[in-house]
């Protein structure tokens, strides 16, 4: 799939799920899987990217990817009336950030994830 098909699939879809916020995206001859935000996924695209597939997910979902990638290293509990994120980082892993607490957001997912993989998810 390339630009202007794959644009046209991703909104066609997003419209009849507006809470799936979040692009899974791979290439076939690659072994990895790319999370982003739809919208900035949409506004780098270039006509000329190809990608083998995608599927749309919602933040509930990015969730249990973190979790599952943290293996236990990541909470959610609400304070203040709000939800928050705490991580504990692997074992010996520098950080771009020295933080541990986020807000329950797309972006804190998308951080904490891209963080805990070195930005190469391996599904």
């Amino acid at each position: 799939m390339k630009g202007y098909e794959l644009v046209k699939q991703i909104r066609e879809e997003r419209s009849h799920h507006p809470e799936r916020m979040f692009i899974k995206w791979w290439r076939n001859e690659e072994d990895f899987i790319d999370f982003d935000l739809v919208a900035r996924f949409l506004d780098t695209l270039k006509e000329s990217s190809k990608i083998d597939g995608f599927e749309l997910i919602d933040q509930e979902e990015m969730w249990r990817t973190v979790q599952s990638r943290c293996e236990g290293r990541v909470t959610k509990e609400q304070r203040d009336g709000d939800w928050v994120l705490r991580w504990t980082p692997p074992e010996g892993k520098k950080l771009e950030e020295m933080q541990t607490d986020f807000p329950y957001t797309p972006e804190s997912l998308l951080k904490i994830l891209d963080q805990e993989t070195n930005y190469n998810y391996v599904d």
